[in-house]
């Protein structure tokens, strides 16, 4: 991620936009963000909340369950809004917006101006108007299909710290499977080089290995 206060590069993404008359006076608070393919916009584990416009790029959002089932909440592309919810509540987990190729969005810091974004009203009509066509749409969103050995890998790299397995009775629970069927998968994925055995009922995802 980087980020850029280049008033220029301001201007032009601001004027690229359809949300220009709604973010014209935060202009002050402006920056640009930029990611590489692949990076993530929003996690539970970001460190500053954003609002933020896609400006150039794509990205897909997801949310993931405590068993490690995936389920797909959208695709954003240009006007895509992204940090609507973080503004009324700091809290928000599981969500993550990953870029699927080189992406720039126009970004405000939500702690830093809340006060002056809550009395916008011509931006909270905006993010009226986005909540209420992303909860249309979630009404229709199932789970993506994996199978129980896919949900082992996408628990230990989201629900687990460092990528640490620890406790297979816990994480089989989580899982909805037996522990006997953890360890099987775990078995499978020690041979095949993606986890690394560390202690007992103890296992580390090899994150290079699902490159």
């Amino acid at each position: 991620m980087r980020k850029s206060y280049d008033q220029a590069l301001i201007e032009a993404c601001l004027r690229q936009t359809k949300y220009e008359a709604a973010m014209r006076s935060l202009q002050k608070n402006l920056f640009v963000v930029q990611y590489k393919k692949g990076e993530f916009a929003t996690s539970p584990l970001q460190s500053e909340n954003l609002f933020q416009i896609v400006v150039q790029g794509s990205l897909n959002i997801y949310f993931i369950r405590d068993d490690g089932s995936v389920h797909s909440l959208s695709n954003g592309g240009e006007n895509y809004l992204l940090g609507e919810m973080e503004v009324f509540s700091p809290q928000i987990n599981n969500v993550y917006a990953e870029a699927v190729e080189n992406l720039t969005c126009l970004a405000v810091s939500i702690e830093k101006n809340r006060e002056e974004l809550l009395g916008n009203c011509l931006f909270l009509q905006l993010i009226c108007e986005s909540l209420t066509e992303k909860m249309q749409s979630i009404t229709t969103i199932d789970a993506a299909p994996v199978s129980l050995k896919q949900r082992v890998l996408t628990y230990m790299k989201y629900k687990c710290g460092n990528g640490e397995l620890r406790g297979l009775q816990q994480a089989a629970f989580h899982l909805n499977c037996s522990a006997r069927q953890l360890q099987r998968i775990l078995n499978q994925y020690e041979a095949e080089g993606k986890v690394e055995k560390i202690g007992k009922g103890a296992y580390r995802l090899d994150i290079q290995a699902l490159r």
